[in-house]
């Protein structure tokens, strides 16, 4: 079923903690909505394990650059920072969730990022991609087919099936990220810590943007990957 609804979302992003959709597609989110889409971003964990900041202060971190991105919604289903798994109890909550919104392109990290709650999530919402579109999986919600999963990269950039030029749209997206404070701006760290991918991810997502930004011909831009092909009806379609 794809029955529009009043408030159904354009794009759903689902993150494993808050501030991974803003450095991942930031942008994206940005252009969309400039140009009347409807975006969404859940939040899978809280981030309380972080040893940056708290959960209290990710919630109002978060609160702020959806504001700056002007996202029609964003909620956190508390899965367990640290915990995060493709079970039963998660599969039903994310379903019901991309039932409600019905979306028709979903977006999340991909399986092979290093972080464990990363690939956790990738598992996590491939199955529920899957399941949201089964009427006897019976949820809250009635049965949903969303058209597409995406991945996003934060970490591991590669397999890059398309670019988006976000150009006229990375200082909104500096903004967004800059709100997460405690983890970019002023982070307090304790003198043993080791970063998982870098010590200054502003400076490493500005690079990142910048030299797929530079493979299109844009000055900045954000990958994304796919599963399964698009189609085209000519190669000249590709842009």
């Amino acid at each position: 079923m794809n029955d529009a609804k009043p408030d159904a979302l354009d794009l759903l992003v689902f993150a494993p903690h808050p501030d991974d959709a803003e450095l991942a597609m930031g942008g994206t989110l940005a252009k969309a909505i400039a140009q009347g889409k409807r975006c969404g971003v859940v939040d899978l964990t809280r981030g309380e394990l972080g040893s940056k900041g708290n959960a209290e202060t990710r919630a109002l971190e978060a609160k702020t650059a959806s504001d700056v991105l002007r996202l029609s919604m964003r909620e956190n289903l508390d899965l367990g920072d640290g915990r995060l798994e493709d079970s039963e109890n998660n599969r039903r909550k994310v379903v019901d969730v991309i039932r409600q919104w019905r979306a028709p392109h979903i977006f999340v990290c991909p399986p092979y990022d290093r972080h464990p709650d990363h690939k956790a999530a990738a598992k996590l919402l491939q199955s529920a991609f899957f399941l949201a579109r089964l009427p006897k999986y019976e949820t809250a919600c009635p049965a949903f087919s969303p058209k597409r999963l995406l991945y996003y990269f934060i970490h591991d950039m590669r397999d890059v099936s398309f670019a988006v030029d976000i150009t006229d749209f990375f200082d909104m997206k500096q903004k967004a990220m800059a709100a997460f404070a405690s983890q970019f701006i002023n982070p307090e760290l304790p003198p043993d810590y080791q970063h998982i991918g870098t010590s200054d991810y502003l400076k490493q997502v500005e690079a990142y943007n910048r030299a797929l930004g530079a493979q299109i011909g844009a000055a900045y831009a954000e990958g994304f990957g796919s599963d399964s092909p698009f189609g085209l009806s000519l190669p000249t379609d590709c842009a």
